[in-house]
Order: structure tokens, then sequence, then C-alpha cells
């Protein structure tokens, strides 16, 4: 059987997009470490002594990660992806079935940060959506100009559409309380 042949456009498009969000969250989890430490302890996945380590690593392999989806292009970058947003929402997922769900997100970021809801592992089975689409095999054909273009525009609308969900779902609780 032929495996899955996809246009470049979609591909690129996406693994663009995937790799942004990785290195940007990588970096700035980097950059407010003691911050991720302390998210990361919340969590209360790993034992606490683990998770120092965690908070070093974890970043690390996400910058990994975004890295290999625009170098490799294809399965090892569309699977590093998969791997590190799967970890992700691992936490997240044992958080939501203990019912802890007053916990930032961790995600990296402005000021405003999600907290762990369904709607934010909602937001994390697209994104390994993109991230396995950006794995698939492409199609041989020659991209023109244009595709470039689109390439381009693809990347920064889903950019896009990942900056207005996590809006809403930082502000989500507000909501919640004007309406109580």
């Amino acid at each position: 059987m032929d495996a899955l042949l996809i246009d470049p456009v979609l591909s690129r498009g996406c693994a663009a997009a995937v790799a942004v969000l990785l290195l940007v969250g990588g970096g700035q989890k980097l950059f407010n470490l003691p911050v991720f430490e302390a998210v990361v302890e919340l969590y209360e996945v790993l034992p606490r002594a683990l998770a120092p380590l965690f908070a070093r690593v974890f970043p690390l392999l996400e910058i990994l990660a975004g890295a290999l989806v625009l170098l490799a292009p294809g399965a090892i970058g569309g699977a590093a992806a998969v791997a590190v947003l799967l970890l992700a929402s691992a936490g997240i997922l044992v958080n939501l079935l203990r019912g802890r769900r007053n916990i930032d997100c961790g995600c990296g970021g402005g000021d405003s940060h999600p907290r762990l809801s369904w709607a934010l592992l909602g937001r994390n089975a697209v994104l390994l959506l993109a991230a396995a689409i950006a794995g698939l095999a492409v199609s041989a054909r020659e991209l023109v100009w244009i595709d470039y273009l689109t390439v381009v525009a693809l990347a920064l609308a889903l950019l896009g559409l990942y900056a207005a969900t996590n809006q809403l779902l930082a502000n989500q609780p507000r909501y919640q309380a004007l309406r109580s």
C-alpha cells in the first residue's frame, strides 16, 4: 500500500507554525525558568526532586523538536514535535482527571496563561494534528513562488488561531466569574 502523500504546502505550513510555537515556548520557559519550575512542581506528576531537572530538560527538548521540524522536515521532525506535545498533554490530562484545574498551563507566552481545562487539551489535540501533518510524506510536486506565499499565510493563520485560542482560554475564568 502506498504511503499517504499530502501537498507540501500543507505540510510546510503546519511545520512552520508548530516550529515557531515550540521554539518560542521553549525559549520562554528557559527565560522564566523559576516560574516554569514552580508550574512543574504544581502539576505533581513527578517526584518533587525530579521537577527541577525536568523543568530544565523539557524546554531544551521543545527547542530541539522545533528545530527538527524546520531542519528535518518529514517523519523525524513531525515525530519529535508529536512526542513533546504528547508529553505536555499527558501532564494536563493527569491533572484534569484528578480534578485539578486551577494550575497555570506552563505553556510559556505573555502575562495571561490559560488554566488547565478540557478546552486546553483540545487545543493541544489540534497542535498534535498539525505536528502529525508536518510529519507526513509529501507529494513530489515542485513548489512555485505562490506556494511559498501560501505556506507563510497558512503558518501565520495557524499562529493567529493559536494566539486567539490562548486568549479565549485565559479569559475563560473571568467570563465565568462575570456570569456568576
